[in-house]
């Protein structure tokens, strides 16, 4: 029997009887009521909000650990691993790296390549999702494993299965060295299954109790802090940097739009503009890429949420609105970019930043002053976004004015675009070929049940 319930419901729950749980509580099975009175009691909890009604900012710190809590279950996994390979690896022979190389990651990874790694994790999510979670190594031993071990070398399985793998104590102790440890935010706390899903109670076998979060370990944002960890500073701005020449490759994706890059200025080269011009024949599009993550007590909602949201987007909204003044200048620099068209200023982030059109809308900043040219609308997007967008190709850009025109004096959102129906990112395409099960997206939806919906299942 299975019950329908919320995933991020369900995580929060294995958290809390993982961390207070003990011997003397019931061991019987789980039962639907039981199930139904825990989910219950999880969305009647509230985080104190540090604003009162009437604060600017009280909304925003309302809505946004909700939409933390719940849209990353709700994205499909197969953009998300195809943009490891795509960011992390297909542009380094365009960006000048100091510490990530496919040595470094093979290193980080404990001696398995990317593509092997996430081949491994592969195999561990399905198993999990087709066993109510529970890996048993066994398997590997039977016969009719021997194909699937062609694909997945029973090393790289063991060697992965062991990395994403804590026991109690071990969960325990990374909870009690990330946590927040704020009681009014205990709902949206540092949950380690996000880091290792797997947990060995006793001696019996590791089980994930939210098995989604298995592949969400070889994304960019599932690595960003074992990366950090390791290599420093040096990785994140290096994956900066690639992120950046990743929107481009994308935007060049774009039929009949010239893209041109970072314009150096000023008396002394010293000066820079945003990253990306995209020309089309009707409209200019001004791109600005930033890498920075919301940290988690900004997306917990608390006050430290304006400052991370001001140093994400406010920095990249000023570099737009320097470039826009330079555009109605005429600088002698930027003459090779038209104004004779709308523009649209994009501020794309690596990971969606939820609340961030409503935060531009809050501070009103989702519009840029164009002194002599038409003022100049602004987006805050994900790179997901952009994904799907330049799937359009030459109609991208009726796509942009057609919002534009739709949102004339309100702010624009992005939000409702779709890939196209016929098309494929090139870029993504390519990067899941490199994958040892690329075999078809449908594959995995089947295999893996890992289709997009916003329920789990809990045997």
């Amino acid at each position: 029997m299975k019950f329908q319930q919320p995933p991020w419901g369900l995580a929060a729950a294995a958290r809390e009887s993982l961390l207070h749980g003990n011997e003397h509580r019931d061991a019987g099975k789980v039962s639907e009521k039981a199930l139904n009175a825990l989910m219950s009691k999880f969305f009647n909890s509230e985080a104190t909000p540090h604003l009162i009604p009437g604060d600017r900012g009280f909304l925003l710190s309302i809505v946004t650990p909700i939409l933390y809590e719940q849209f990353p279950w709700q994205e499909s996994i197969f953009e998300e691993l195809s943009r490891s390979h795509a960011l992390l690896l297909d542009g380094l022979d365009q960006v000048d790296t100091s510490v990530i190389s496919a040595a470094s990651m093979t290193e980080l990874l404990g001696g398995m390549s990317l593509g092997d790694a996430i081949g491994a994790t592969f195999f561990l999510q399905v198993g999990a999702n087709m066993n109510g979670g529970v890996f048993d190594p066994d398997w590997l031993n039977q016969p009719n494993f021997e194909e699937v071990l062609h694909l997945f070398p029973r090393s790289n399985i063991e060697a992965m299965a062991e990395r994403l793998t804590a026991t109690r104590d071990e969960f325990k102790q990374d909870f009690k060295a990330q946590s927040l440890g704020v009681k009014r935010l205990a709902r949206y706390d540092y949950n380690p299954l996000v880091r290792t899903p797997f947990v060995k109670l006793d001696q019996g076998l590791p089980v994930a109790p939210a098995p989604r979060l298995i592949l969400r370990t070889v994304t960019p944002g599932g690595l960003f802090y074992s990366g950090v960890s390791k290599y420093g500073k040096a990785f994140a701005d290096d994956l900066g940097a690639l992120f950046e020449n990743y929107i481009g490759r994308n935007l060049r994706l774009i039929d009949g739009a010239d893209v041109h890059p970072e314009i150096v200025y000023g008396a002394r080269g010293d000066k820079k503009s945003i990253d990306w011009f995209v020309v089309m024949p009707g409209l200019v599009l001004l791109v600005e890429c930033k890498m920075k993550r919301l940290a988690l007590g900004s997306r917990a909602g608390d006050p430290q949420l304006f400052e991370d949201l001001q140093k994400s987007l406010e920095k990249a909204r000023t570099q737009l609105t320097r470039t826009v003044q330079n555009l109605a200048a005429r600088t002698p620099e930027f003459r090779h970019i038209p104004t004779d068209r709308p523009m649209l200023g994009l501020i794309v982030s690596a990971e969606p930043i939820y609340s961030g059109s409503a935060y531009l809308i809050d501070h009103d900043t989702s519009v840029i002053p164009g002194g002599r040219l038409p003022d100049v609308p602004v987006a805050a997007v994900s790179a997901r976004v952009v994904e799907m967008l330049v799937t359009h190709g030459a109609d991208t850009e009726n796509v942009l004015l057609e919002l534009i025109t739709r949102h004339v004096g309100v702010a624009i959102s992005l939000s409702e675009i779709r890939p196209h129906a016929d098309h494929d990112n090139a870029i993504l395409t390519r990067a899941w070929q490199s994958y040892p099960f690329s075999a078809g997206r449908d594959r995995l939806t089947c295999a893996g049940n890992l289709s997009v919906n916003n329920t789990s299942s809990l045997d």
